[in-house]
């Protein structure tokens, strides 16, 4: 048992060694523990030679790069030391013990046209060659490997521009030594902090401490006093769990049994509220109290929250408490910010609470089991948490083992803000951590971001000229980074996909990459922006990235010309074919027009020659013929008996011209002006003709001929008859008729 417990002791003090650092090994993406070389190219990312096998930080870990070890020149002699040299400022050559390597940070690959090279350039070759190619530590580089335990196992060394210390080993990879490492201290269980950030502290700054049956406390003076069952009426026999101060100086005191009370330590009174108030005896376990005015408290428990009136001793609910508990009813912390915004910790999820009803829960958290809250001396919040430290105001940064903080759960309600600033959290195993806010988070400039990878459709893309893609490489994942080693976890990341997306996606994750994952992309022309910032939320410079999608063969620009074109195609024998058919319609409807004309004048001009009677409406085929018909008849019939009326006398009559008139009645008749007048007289003789005895010769005055013999030739050409024998046929067909008629009779 002594034994584990040893070894737990030194792999305690191991963790707190390498507090402030990070490791990289195989396990992190390195291909092999061996590293040679470590060489930081000129965009800030580190190239590491892992025996021969090459790799690139992408800010979070390592990527391989293939260097095509059969490609490249080997030496003639076999060499002893490891080195590189710069030609300008992308051509970095690398040499191990029996190779010739050459990188280009602008391509972001290895090149392989060396041996020409290598063989034409002597000057070049002699500076790749020289032992001033071999990089050696400096004096301050060995001092910070000898502390750190290193200096049998480590091969190379380099310090980054952010002023880091690169250390590559035989077999344990790479050790990276933040250039703040010793911002965070580490205290044992023993040491005062570890007490002083589990009590609490009254307006007189007195120092409040539970013990297991009751409470002490401690002025200022140093005076301790202690409130015990032995000398308090009424104080319950068991473990004090919280104290609370409250406004009328009695104080809110609850045991593990959940009895809770009022603490009058002038008259060493315990007054239980568990007997005036049963409600309290439905909640499990009484965590804590926050004083929200001079009437109402706050008090949190493992099963829920409510609001107790410390003057009328009522309780009432929670007004917060309906959203919160959709998440946990396990409370854990609370406390009231300078602005009076609540701030709450539970089990799942930290909530601020505005004007009793706002509620928001805090997202971009690494862990959401709240454990712990303080306010600094700046009025920012920071919570302990199961798995580490973050700051939540003004922004989450969320720290982590490269900042010295020790990834283990906080213990409850275990930290203070000491006098001088520094802030203390209480691990779960009874150490204080201990640090200054300004100390770890120091605002600066952000970096620029780098794309340090992008794959589609899980390929790994070139993209030292953008990405262009065909239509089914459409599942984009890019990778890119502030290559903030020292401080990855104060590094917020933004970016967006233009024009697919006009607002920022966000990324506090702290890891040190982001990542922009996007699926089923449609074809087009995007860019990538992606920004970083540091602690204090200054946006830096935007990086761009563009990204071409090429569309399928069918959605090309020359299809959719060839689409428009046929469809432009389409709608021309469309329009031709619609024009034909309309003109073929119309053809056909003014050939039948045609036709029932010529078949409405074939029967004006029958019903003209055969019938004795004139219908205005069976000669005109339209309103105004008929109208001109109904004229004629009329000015015919004032003149039937008018021997001088002739054709001229009728066309102005009616309004019309000579000419005019002869043109009408051929094209409704087929005859002349003269020619219709004397059929209209002819027609009126062959009615007196068979309704009266009036004398032939008579007749023919009547209608207008001048003598009876050229009135029975004019009569006969129309009838076929003479008018006598016209008159007699007449007079039998009456006679026939009566006599048909007195038979049936």
């Amino acid at each position: 048992m002594k034994n584990i417990f040893s070894l737990i002791l030194l792999l305690l003090f191991m963790a707190d060694a390498l507090a402030g650092h990070r490791r990289w090994t195989a396990a992190d993406g390195l291909p092999t523990g061996e590293v040679q070389q470590l060489v930081e190219l000129p965009n800030g990312q580190m190239l590491a030679n892992c025996e021969g096998v090459f790799c690139i930080a992408n800010g979070a870990t390592f990527d391989v790069v293939p260097c095509g070890r059969d490609q490249v020149y080997h030496l003639p002699r076999y060499g002893n030391h490891y080195a590189y040299y710069w030609e300008g400022d992308t051509l970095l050559w690398l040499r191990d013990m029996y190779r010739i390597f050459l990188y280009d940070t602008r391509l972001r690959a290895f090149r392989h046209d060396i041996e020409r090279k290598w063989k034409e350039e002597g000057l070049l070759r002699a500076a790749v060659m020289s032992p001033d190619a071999v990089p050696q530590p400096t004096i301050g580089q060995l001092h910070s490997i000898d502390s750190l335990g290193l200096s049998r196992t480590f091969t190379c060394a380099t310090t980054d521009r952010q002023g880091g210390l690169w250390i590559g080993t035989r077999n344990d990879g790479i050790v990276y030594l933040s250039p703040r490492p010793d911002n965070v201290r580490l205290f044992p269980g023993s040491d005062p902090l570890v007490g002083l950030a589990r009590s609490l502290t009254d307006r007189d700054g007195s120092t409040w401490r539970c013990t297991a049956h009751g409470v002490s406390c401690e002025d200022t003076t140093g005076h301790v006093s202690l409130f015990s069952v032995a000398n308090v009426s009424g104080l319950p026999f068991d473990r004090t769990t919280f104290i609370q101060p409250l406004a009328d100086g009695r104080y809110l005191l609850c045991d593990s049994l959940s009895t809770l009370g009022y603490l009058d330590t002038a008259r060493r009174e315990f007054l239980s509220l568990n007997e005036r108030l049963p409600v309290l005896n439905r909640y499990r376990y009484f965590v804590g109290a926050c004083p929200l005015d001079r009437t109402w408290t706050a008090v949190y428990t493992q099963n829920g929250i409510f609001l107790l009136n410390t003057v009328a001793d009522t309780l009432v609910k929670f007004p917060a408490a309906q959203f919160i508990e959709t998440h946990a009813t396990k409370y854990n912390c609370m406390t009231r910010d300078s602005d009076g915004r609540l701030w709450i910790g539970t089990q799942n999820g930290l909530f601020s609470v505005a004007d009793d009803t706002l509620v928001t829960r805090i997202e971009g958290l690494s862990n959401n089991c709240i454990r712990s809250l303080v306010l600094a001396s700046d009025g920012n919040l920071w919570a302990g948490t199961s798995c580490g430290i973050s700051r939540i105001t003004p922004s989450v940064i969320n720290l982590g083992r490269e900042d010295g903080i020790p990834a283990t759960a906080m213990m409850e309600r275990a930290a203070c803000c000491l006098p001088d600033g520094r802030l203390v959290f209480t691990t779960s195993t009874s150490r204080a951590v201990v640090f200054h806010p300004d100390s770890l988070i120091v605002s600066g400039d952000p970096h620029p971001v780098v794309v340090t990878g992008a794959l589609a459709n899980g390929t790994s893309l070139d993209i030292v000229r953008g990405i262009e893609l065909r239509y089914d490489e459409n599942y984009l994942t890019i990778h890119f980074s502030a290559l903030d080693y020292a401080t990855p976890s104060l590094t917020s990341y933004r970016y967006r996909l233009l024009p697919l997306e006009m607002e920022w996606n966000v990324d506090n994750s702290g890891i040190g990459r982001c990542t922009a994952a996007y699926t089923a992309l449609p074809a087009g022309t995007y860019s990538l922006e992606a920004q970083s910032a540091t602690a204090d939320g200054e946006w830096g410079e935007t990086t761009t990235l563009a990204i071409n999608i090429l569309p399928p063969l069918w959605l090309t620009w020359w299809a959719k010309l060839a689409y428009a074109l046929a469809a432009v195609g389409a709608f021309v024998l469309g329009v031709g074919l619609y024009f034909r058919r309309r003109r073929l319609k119309l053809e056909r409807l003014n050939e039948e027009r045609v036709n029932r004309l010529f078949e409405l004048r074939d029967e004006a001009r029958h019903q003209f020659a055969q019938s004795i009677n004139v219908d205005p409406r069976k000669i005109g085929i339209n309103r105004d013929e008929t109208e001109l018909v109904d004229k004629m008849l009329k000015a015919i019939g004032q003149n039937m008996d008018n021997l001088d009326y002739n054709i001229d006398q009728l066309a102005v009559d009616i309004g019309m011209s000579r000419a005019s008139l002869y043109k009408k009645t051929q094209q409704m008749l087929g005859i002349t002006p003269n020619e219709f007048m004397r059929g209209v007289r002819l027609k009126h003789a062959a009615h007196l003709l068979a309704e009266s005895d009036v004398a032939v010769n008579q007749i023919s005055l009547m209608v207008g001929f001048q003598t009876s013999r050229y009135f029975s030739q004019c009569f006969k050409n129309a009838f076929g008859v003479l008018p006598s024998e016209y008159r007699a046929g007449k007079a039998q067909d009456e006679a026939s008729t009566a006599e048909e008629d007195g038979e049936e009779a």
